[in-house]
């Protein structure tokens, strides 16, 4: 049975469609990872609770949508005494005719879908939860048949999405102003991961203290200062190594590594292979 490895340094893969429904809330323990590399649908079907994806944290309720693909930082996070009804589901491109989204799509390649929020209108809701109530059902493996159902399924709820401008819906509302001191330091680490980004430095970007700014990032996001800067930095590292020919030592000084023997231990901490050995074969 495929399962989805909650923890750095394991392989994080699956080998199945997978969807599950789940009840999460502030007592659901926090996840170390927050990408992974398979696609995953986070569908809010009650309550309310927020979610960070890449440089932004939106506020979410019923309804709400959030499409990640493989490799971009998200993570939920919930109020205190709140609890919310979820649908998750996982996928790797593989499962799906990926070309056949070129004409809904025609700005996306045919080999990537991109990360995007949105809401399922109203009117098709129903709609949408009949879909992901059969792709339930089949999950249980019904019989021989399941996988190719879910497959189906699957490619209709994508293009559903698309049928119904989930896609190009509003997104929903960014966190609220208690919290945008957090916003605007996770939009400047992204727009200066290359530098010699401190603490310090992007702390007061927040007008805050660095301990107290240290409290809040984790408490907001879900993840440290320095891990969301390393996240960042080897999102692009990851990208130039397979489509430059420039040396694994620039690549790390270029993206804000230091220390080319760290940049290699914490790539394979987090891709599971070697930069070296990554370039070879990335899949």
């Amino acid at each position: 049975m495929a399962t989805v490895s909650p923890r750095p340094g394991k392989k994080r893969d699956i080998d199945r469609i997978i969807i599950e429904k789940v009840k999460r809330g502030d007592y659901s323990p926090l996840q170390p990872d927050h990408y992974h590399n398979f696609y995953e649908v986070f569908y809010l079907l009650s309550g309310e609770c927020r979610f960070l994806l890449k440089d932004s944290v939106y506020q979410l309720k019923k309804g709400d949508l959030v499409f990640i693909a493989p490799q971009e930082l998200h993570h939920s996070l919930y109020y205190p005494n709140s609890s919310c009804d979820i649908i998750m589901l996982y996928f790797k491109k593989e499962f799906v005719h990926l070309e056949m989204f070129n004409d809904c799509l025609p700005k996306a390649p045919a080999d990537q879908l991109h990360s995007f929020m949105g809401s399922i209108p109203a009117l098709y809701m129903e709609e949408f939860h009949i879909l992901l109530g059969k792709m339930l059902s089949e999950s249980s493996g019904i019989d021989e048949y399941s996988n190719a159902f879910l497959r189906c399924h699957l490619q209709e709820a994508l293009l559903l999405l698309m049928r119904h401008s989930v896609l190009s819906e509003k997104e929903p509302d960014l966190l609220n102003s208690r919290d945008a001191d957090i916003l605007q330091a996770t939009k400047y680490i992204y727009k200066n991961f290359q530098k010699s980004l401190t603490l310090e430095e992007v702390s007061a970007v927040a007008s805050l203290s660095p301990t107290y700014f240290s409290r809040k990032f984790k408490q907001t996001t879900g993840m440290g200062f320095k891990e969301y800067l390393n996240y960042v930095r080897l999102k692009h590292a990851r990208a130039a190594l397979l489509t430059t020919d420039n040396t694994i030592t620039d690549i790390a000084l270029e993206y804000g590594f230091n220390d080319s023997n760290y940049f290699k231990d914490i790539f394979k901490k987090v891709y599971g292979k070697s930069p070296r050995e990554f370039r070879k074969h990335p899949d």
